[in-house]
């Protein structure tokens, strides 16, 4: 994995090779498409920025369960036992 800059918006984020989608190429620029902005650029996957990740996939953030009615009940009464009257 290398790291690569977006020139449209800026954004650092990890590219992984993909065969079909990287056939379009100039030697070792790559037509890649940012994950964050959605368009396209030439960029070098040869070589990784020194600069910080600053894009994350969905896939690592942390999401939030999604509870049924119930347990929502349960919650809600559980935090209640411990508020001030």
């Amino acid at each position: 994995m290398s790291k690569l800059k977006c020139k449209k918006c800026g954004v650092v984020f990890e590219y992984t090779y993909k065969p079909l989608a990287s056939l379009v190429h100039l030697g070792p620029n790559k037509q890649v498409q940012c994950p964050a902005c959605g368009k396209t650029s030439w960029l070098n996957t040869y070589s990784s920025v020194k600069d910080p990740i600053t894009w994350f996939p969905e896939e690592k953030q942390q999401e939030q369960p999604q509870l049924t009615d119930e347990e929502l009940e349960k919650k809600r009464i559980e935090e209640s036992k411990y508020e001030k009257p």
